[in-house]
């Protein structure tokens, strides 16, 4: 399986290469992470539930997903996921962008049914439960390409795109693929709040102030902090703390670097402030969580050496 980067936030991530555009992901929460802060990414992100249970929110929408089901995730679409309480969850997921599938080429399997995913005039349905019909079909094609992708034996690739096309071939078929009715959506306030998680991700080692990421829509105080806490369902600087813990705790498993450099490198000036967040968000503190992280990891290696993920996973 391969090492993967906890809180990886996909905007500024690499999802494989120019020639491959797709990676594969096995997420588990509480050690991937607890609080996936609001992002987006020009990838399809696809993932299916082996094991417990998570909330999403995605377009500002919130969805509850559990053991067995299927998550879609269209281009350019903000999401962000938190643990359920008490819960630990299992997920496999595929990142790639449609180009992998030729959406570059001018071919009516492009023009009819790529493009406007890219484009957005469809969207994908969000969640997909075991009882809907073509799931199983889907399922399958899903888990078969992980499996495919994590071998990568002899001529994986082609059988990778074939496996992703008869996976988009049957959500179209079973109506997963939607149009969008544009007067119904947030596209403003998206594109906005997009405007402002971009520009604090680029600077979020600084100090940012409300006044600051007010004036990127130009918006006063009051109304920013107030459109900010109604589209990202939280208040701008818990976001901003979240991001840069997320951050932080992929340093801690990445890096030799000291918990006082992480901090500081990640825009805490104040190494207890940095602690109690940490502990708060985490449930350790930042020399627990390296030491537990390398633990597990090295559990897993051994206990699961060349692992893949199940063909048909128990759904009861």
């Amino acid at each position: 399986m391969q090492k993967q980067s906890f809180s990886d936030f996909h905007e500024k991530a690499n999802h494989g290469d120019a020639l491959l555009p797709i990676n594969y992901y096995c997420c588990r929460i509480p050690e991937s992470y607890r609080n996936l802060t609001l992002h987006w990414h020009e990838e399809v992100e696809i993932t299916y539930i082996e094991e417990g249970c998570a909330n999403y929110t995605v377009n500002f929408e919130s969805f509850f997903v559990q053991k067995g089901d299927l998550l879609f995730l269209s281009p350019q679409i903000l999401h962000g996921a938190t643990e359920c309480s008490g819960c630990t969850m299992t997920s496999h997921s595929l990142v790639f962008h449609l180009r992998y599938l030729g959406s570059l080429a001018p071919d009516i399997c492009t023009v009819k049914y790529l493009n406007p995913i890219l484009d957005g005039k469809r969207r994908f349905t969000t969640v997909i439960h075991p009882d809907h019909p073509g799931y199983l079909e889907m399922k399958k094609s899903f888990l078969d390409a992980c499996n495919v992708f994590q071998k990568r034996e002899i001529t994986y690739e082609l059988r990778m795109k074939a496996l992703l096309f008869a996976l988009l071939s049957d959500m179209y078929t079973f109506g997963c693929v939607e149009k969008m009715n544009i007067e119904n959506t947030n596209l403003p306030a998206e594109a906005r709040l997009k405007k402002i998680l971009t520009y604090i991700q680029s600077n979020y080692m600084e100090n940012l102030s409300i006044r600051e990421l007010a004036g990127i829509c130009h918006f006063s105080e009051t109304y920013f902090m107030n459109f900010f806490h109604k589209y990202a369902g939280t208040t701008c600087v818990d976001y901003i703390n979240r991001y840069r813990l997320s951050k932080a705790a992929a340093s801690l498993v990445e890096t030799d670097m000291s918990v006082m450099e992480i901090a500081l490198e990640h825009g805490f000036r104040n190494i207890s402030y940095f602690n109690k967040l940490f502990k708060k968000q985490f449930g350790c503190t930042p020399r627990e969580y390296r030491k537990n992280t390398a633990a597990l990891t090295a559990s897993m290696a051994l206990a699961h050496p060349g692992k893949t993920v199940p063909a048909q996973p128990d759904n009861d």
